[in-house]
């Protein structure tokens, strides 16, 4: 009961012909098994045959419902979570980014509160780890954290956190800052990209900005207008607040109004069944947005390609030239007023070592690197 229940959730609705097919015929087998004649003759030979066609066909039907399923329905194509124990010293194989050189800034106690978003994780993972003196008994989650972009703005808000690694604030973030009565700074320190995703077999390769705000606001609702497939465009989008959400808002929709999201119901312990903005899944028609780095490197996907835009491509060397036009900067965010180590650490970010590490990443740095200065 379980299991069909499982299926007509999910949309499997095939399981709910084979599973009970399936265990009558099993169950038949085995009660009469004991008690079984041979078949023999013309009649026997049909039988044998009939039961035998009936399970294929059974299992073609199964294969190729699911075969359609998967097709109308793939797995998220790029979520915006990560296992963050990839990042830990401990961990073998782990993805942090060593320095080049000898640190030049090291913190022995008091270390600065680090948070942020999911993209700028492997940034200041890997600051924090090489910069910091740990003790064993140090419990390293009260200075190093993952909340993603809109809790991060919150904790440094109300002080839970020194610095948080994220894009530019939506204006409802201003808002409960100014609200709260708390300054915040903001400094820049590395470049990135903004960028449309697609599925790979999507023949569409590139489109104009105008392409872009017509698609996201439905005026635009086939692919075949944009030179692509006779197909209706299924549009993904990011919850509100979010650092994508609000760059395709401010920059690339320049506050045009965008269609209703897509939804899925999540279960949450305090309200039960919730409607949350649905993830992208890389169906053949689909388009959504993320962060270059996120999406090349972070969650990497042969079956997702990034548009150019008006025929530029997003790529490092077309951040660093200007030429692509959806280029922001990641800030670190501070309260007005920080400690001094919080400082120190956002100053190390701007010299050749930390612009290093943020190249090395797989960012593109604002200043000067290591190489830059040889």
């Amino acid at each position: 009961m379980g299991v069909l229940l499982v299926s007509l959730v999910g949309g499997e609705f095939w399981w709910i012909v084979i599973i009970p097919v399936g265990a009558h015929i099993s169950f038949s087998l085995g009660y009469s098994w004991p008690t079984r004649h041979s078949l023999t003759g013309t009649s026997g030979l049909r039988c044998r045959n009939s039961l035998l066609f009936i399970l294929l066909m059974l299992g073609f039907v199964a294969g190729y419902q699911a075969y359609l399923y998967k097709q109308l329905n793939p797995g998220v194509g790029v979520r915006e979570n990560i296992d963050t124990w990839a990042w830990r010293p401990d961990k073998l194989n782990n993805q942090l980014t060593a320095l080049r050189g000898k640190p030049q800034i090291q913190f022995t106690q008091n270390w600065p509160r680090l948070d942020g978003a999911t993209a700028a994780y492997p940034i200041y993972a890997s600051a924090f780890y090489a910069l910091s003196v740990i003790p064993e008994d140090l419990h390293t989650r009260e200075y190093l954290a993952n909340s993603r972009t809109p809790e991060a703005y919150n904790k440094i808000v109300k002080g839970d956190a020194d610095i948080i690694f994220v894009a530019q604030p939506s204006g409802g973030q201003k808002k409960r800052a100014e609200e709260s009565g708390v300054t915040l700074m903001y400094t820049p320190f590395a470049r990135e990209a903004f960028v449309f995703i697609v599925n790979a077999d999507n023949p569409v390769n590139s489109l104009t900005e105008q392409q872009v705000r017509d698609i996201f606001s439905g005026a635009i609702t086939n692919w075949h207008t944009v030179g692509g497939n006779d197909q209706e465009i299924q549009t993904w989008q990011r919850p509100e607040d979010s650092g994508s959400q609000t760059v395709m808002q401010s920059q690339v929709m320049k506050n045009i109004r965008m269609i209703s999201p897509q939804e899925t119901e999540v279960a949450s312990v305090m309200e039960g069944m919730i409607k949350v903005v649905a993830e992208y899944r890389n169906t053949n028609n689909a388009i959504g947005y993320t962060f270059r780095y996120y999406a090349t490197q972070m969650n990497a996907d042969k079956n997702i390609k990034l548009l150019a835009i008006n025929g530029i491509a997003p790529t490092a060397e077309n951040i660093r030239n200007g030429k692509y036009p959806y280029i922001v900067d990641a800030f670190m965010v501070t309260r007005e007023n920080t400690t001094s180590e919080t400082q120190k650490l956002v100053e190390w970010f701007l010299t050749p070592q930390g612009q290093s590490l943020v190249d090395d990443v797989g960012y593109v740095p604002l200043y000067k690197t290591l190489s830059d200065i040889k």
